[in-house]
């Protein structure tokens, strides 16, 4: 991503948040296919992934404001966002336990090779970092952040006691923030 992206974004979350909704339409432009494939990856449904675009979107114009580009980039905010209105929409709408097959999807999900572009170097980043972490750490950080389970989820779906999960998805972070630098 160049440095001028999240800068754009950020005024755009401005405009947004003084009610500029020439400016949603922009930021939905840009990044809609990012935030709908966040989603679609948890829920793994169509017609629920465009649900919870268009209730992330909602989201996104009533809470513009507290917006802070101090405090993180636009992308990651509205991926933050994304992500929990998906965890919101599965905790209403489907049983969370998971199969051996589903957790390692969700892992395979961090493997996947990404295109050498530059956009794509923290992706890339991200992806060094997760195939140093322990194998119950990693199923981990991917049922959590890939399928938004919860930790007791996790721990259920991993037949692990819930404070093992908790300790591995700490150490994982840890991990995570000294590999990438944060």
């Amino acid at each position: 991503m160049t440095k001028n992206v999240p800068h754009i974004q950020a005024d755009l979350m401005n405009q947004i948040a003084v009610g500029d909704k020439a400016a949603l339409e922009q930021l939905y432009r840009v990044l809609s296919p990012r935030l709908y494939g966040i989603i679609l990856r948890m829920v793994r449904r169509r017609d629920w992934a465009e649900e919870i675009l268009h209730d992330t979107f909602i989201q996104i114009w009533q809470s513009a404001n507290y917006y802070d580009d101090k405090r993180s980039e636009p992308h990651i905010w509205l991926s933050h966002i994304a992500r929990n209105r998906a965890i919101d929409f599965l905790r209403k709408h489907e049983n969370r336990s998971c199969s051996v097959d589903e957790i390692s999807e969700a892992e395979a999900g961090f493997q996947t090779p990404l295109p050498a572009d530059a956009s794509h170097a923290e992706a890339r980043r991200l992806q060094h970092c997760m195939a140093h972490l322990p194998s119950e750490q990693r199923q981990s950080i991917s049922l959590a952040y890939y399928r938004g389970l919860s930790q007791s989820e996790i721990a259920l779906s991993m037949s692990q006691p819930e404070g093992t999960v908790k300790s591995w998805i700490r150490r994982a972070l840890t991990h995570l923030r000294e590999c990438i630098g944060i």
